[in-house]
């Protein structure tokens, strides 16, 4: 692999060192279009919110914001990031979880779309604003996700009011004097089975229809969440998104139908899907230890890219100009002093030499948003390529930016 978007890594290197996050932005857009045609086609009452938590750069934020696409937010922060782009408060879903009165106040100030967690937080929200709208998010008691820390739901999952206790959350909202509803379930995440999805909208629809009528509510939204996934494994097949939104569709429609809902606006919430098969992560080799094993060091580590170590996550990787040559097994690891900063295990990999450059695929979401300062190693930089055109859309973390965190009595203390 020597080329992203047809612009040579070595050259991306170069000009913007390493380790360094490139973003194709047409590969942004192929994703967004294929899923949002292939639910136009089966049911055109749909709307797509770009998940922030797995690329919250503004940039890409405004290239889904030109698509049409609505943002979904999880954090007071994310939202303000939405602000800042300029998304529409009809456009934006707020979902979060065990938020503090903090939080909730300046929820109830930006009036979104609001995907509650519990009632217990509707409780809180309340004594601040009765929301004219709500919705909740549903644990269905099951779910599924490609690695286990990214299961959303079910009898461990953090997430979601159990569907027994949904009805009386709805009651509660209606008594509250809540006006419209919407409804959330999102049970996993990198899932690449289509009739994964029309389980789950299935199981929503089912829920939805023992609640809704006899409370005399027609929902507005059914947010069927995310979970899209993209392979991350030679041997995966992409998912079909068409016959997706086919499945999804059949069973909405049938359902909507049976529990008198009319045709209410179906939302997704998905962010690895459009984000991740269009990122990169370009690292250069930094050291070679023939120990009890062949250990690779890179100048990339957990704290650049996170989900390796944090859940066992698997991301292709490729050496640059070295396709053909002869391969050898080894292991990945960064420069944090922890065991656990480990990309790969026993990988096999062209033989490799000190400054190679190594590149990861499948680093467009969830890659710079979990990065962070372990070992006071600061974070890299983020360019984007479009139309052949390069662009620095972060500029590389330095030590001083993080010791402008210290408050200026500590900073003329030690004359920093």
């Amino acid at each position: 692999m020597n080329k992203i978007a047809n612009v040579d890594i070595k050259e991306l290197a170069n000009e913007f060192g390493s380790p360094v996050y490139v973003y194709d932005a047409e590969q942004f857009r192929i994703n967004y279009n294929k899923l949002k045609g292939a639910l136009d086609k089966y049911y055109p009452k749909n709307h797509i919110h770009f998940s922030v938590k797995a690329n919250s750069n503004i940039q890409i934020l405004k290239l889904f914001k030109d698509l049409g696409a609505g943002a979904d937010c999880s954090s007071p922060n994310e939202l303000k990031l939405a602000r800042i782009v300029g998304f529409d408060k009809n456009d934006t879903l707020y979902t979060g979880n065990y938020e503090s009165y903090e939080d909730l106040n300046y929820v109830a100030e930006y009036d979104v779309k609001l995907n509650l967690d519990d009632l217990d937080s509707f409780k809180r929200l309340i004594k601040i604003k009765v929301p004219e709208r709500i919705s909740f998010r549903i644990n269905p008691g099951i779910g599924k996700g490609g690695f286990e820390g990214i299961t959303t739901a079910g009898s461990d999952a953090k997430f979601g009011i159990p569907y027994e206790k949904a009805a009386e959350a709805y009651k509660f909202a209606l008594d509250a004097g809540v006006k419209r509803f919407g409804i959330h379930m999102m049970t996993g995440s990198n899932n690449l089975e289509p009739y994964y999805f029309a389980e789950v909208v299935d199981k929503l629809m089912s829920i939805a229809g023992h609640i809704f009528p006899e409370l005399g509510i027609i929902p507005e939204y059914f947010d069927i969440g995310g979970g899209q996934g993209v392979p991350y494994y030679d041997d995966e097949k992409e998912l079909n998104v068409d016959l997706m939104a086919e499945l999804v569709a059949e069973v909405f429609k049938e359902k909507c139908e049976k529990f008198g809902f009319g045709e209410p606006e179906l939302v997704l919430e998905p962010g690895r899907y459009l984000a991740a098969n269009a990122g990169y992560l370009i690292t250069k080799v930094t050291g070679i230890k023939e120990g009890y094993k062949k250990f690779i060091g890179l100048d990339a580590g957990m704290g650049t890219l996170a989900r390796p170590s944090m859940y066992g996550a698997y991301h292709r990787s490729y050496v640059y100009g070295k396709e053909g040559f002869e391969k050898e097994k080894v292991n990945l690891c960064g420069q944090i002093c922890e065991n656990s900063d480990i990309f790969a295990k026993n990988q096999m990999l062209p033989k490799i030499e000190i400054d190679d450059l190594l590149i990861f695929r499948e680093a467009g979401a969830y890659g710079y948003t979990m990065s962070s300062v372990y070992n006071n190693r600061t974070r890299p930089p983020e360019v984007i390529i479009d139309a052949g055109k390069t662009k620095l859309i972060r500029k590389r973390e330095k030590f001083e930016d993080v010791l402008d965190l210290y408050p200026d009595e500590l900073r003329k203390e030690f004359s920093i």
